[in-house]
């Protein structure tokens, strides 16, 4: 589907309503809100209604030699569930800040938000940006959580952040090098200020947690959740600067 200057404009505007929100992504796909439970936390997140009959029509109506483009920030993938089930079980200070990179859906950030964090949820996708927009409206979270565009390999933010989350962010190698900058950069100084990661097939990372290990202390731990009817296994890196490790 042809990109529309319209997205991205709206899901910044400060005065834009659900309605106005939801008037645009439904007349994009059907859409609908699906919850999502972390433990006695529950958030409301914003999703295309039938994915896969959504993929299924761009491939049928693609051109021959058309590129296409998936819509992977619509899929809740299933690493972001335990790190947003890590975050809700936060206790952030006065004004700590949270931000999360290629957001998706933005559970993550919608989780930091609703845990008490001053949340910028980011991603490159302007639709993406509309939908969780949407969701924090939904959640009664506007107060406490805006949406943010950033492109992770020219990224322009002057903020620090006690906490940087990112799900499935490391299968692209061209990213490693930005995202180390962007925590050596945009990680606070704090004491306790620390990067949350998670992916579920992490051979493609091994190279950025190798050249992260000079700087960073890494502790790695397993996690499992159910998505249908599987179990999903992922792998979380917590990761603070050795001088406050």
């Amino acid at each position: 589907m042809h990109a529309d200057p319209r997205i991205l404009e709206l899901a910044l505007a400060p005065e834009a309503s659900l309605d106005d929100l939801l008037a645009l992504a439904g007349s994009r796909h059907p859409v609908r809100f699906e919850s999502v439970c972390l433990g006695d936390m529950t958030l409301d997140l914003l999703q295309i209604a039938d994915l896969s009959a959504y993929i299924d029509r761009l491939v049928e109506t693609a051109r021959p030699g058309e590129r296409l483009v998936l819509p992977f920030w619509a899929k809740l993938w299933p690493a972001s569930l335990p790190l947003a089930m890590l975050i809700s079980r936060l206790r952030p200070g006065p004004g700590d800040r949270l931000v999360e990179l290629g957001a998706g859906l933005g559970l993550c950030g919608l989780t930091g938000a609703k845990r008490g964090y001053r949340a910028l949820i980011t991603d490159i996708e302007p639709e993406a940006l509309l939908f969780i927009r949407a969701a924090i409206l939904k959640n009664g979270l506007d107060h406490t959580a805006k949406v943010g565009y950033l492109n992770i390999a020219d990224a322009r933010c002057d903020e620090q952040f006690e906490v940087i989350a990112m799900s499935e962010a490391l299968y692209l190698p061209a990213l490693h090098e930005p995202l180390a900058a962007f925590l050596a950069g945009h990680l606070s100084e704090a004491p306790g200020a620390q990067a949350l990661i998670s992916c579920d097939r992490c051979r493609e990372a091994a190279p950025f947690f190798a050249q992260a290990s000079k700087a960073f202390s890494i502790q790695r731990t397993q996690a499992s959740c159910r998505s249908g009817e599987e179990t999903q296994t992922s792998v979380l890196f917590r990761m603070q600067k050795k001088a406050h490790a």
